[in-house]
């Protein structure tokens, strides 16, 4: 009794085992090394989460990357942690709180007179 108990959590050990090794192969990971140098990306929600990782991946890639996010000071912490990280210092914060459109309109009046090309807009 004691060996198949044994043999039975060897296999379903083994099963979780293998469904790990397929799901890191059929994630969603992005393996992607493309210089992005002269590109300009505005990510929305990039102070936590999926947000800050990819810009952090967007300027390690040489991105200019813009931080569009509600809370400033979170978001200059942020930043200076992709700059000390990737040593890209063209990381810029702005404020934006999309349920707002009156902070909307601010942000595109800035993004405006301070850009001269947007290539990527993530928003998340």
């Amino acid at each position: 009794m004691l060996l198949i108990l044994l043999f039975i959590i060897i296999v379903i050990a083994s099963l979780i085992f293998i469904s790990g090794i397929i799901y890191r192969r059929k994630s969603g990971v992005c393996t992607c090394q493309n210089r992005l140098d002269g590109k300009t990306i505005i990510i929305t929600g990039a102070s936590a989460g999926i947000g800050k990782e990819a810009a952090f991946d967007l300027a390690n890639r040489g991105a200019r990357v813009i931080l569009a996010c509600r809370n400033l000071e979170k978001a200059e912490k942020v930043k200076d942690w992709i700059v000390n990280s990737t040593g890209n210092k063209n990381v810029v914060c702005r404020h934006l709180e999309l349920s707002d459109l009156n902070s909307v309109r601010k942000f595109v009046e800035e993004t405006l007179k301070e850009e001269t090309r947007l290539d990527v807009l993530i928003y998340l």
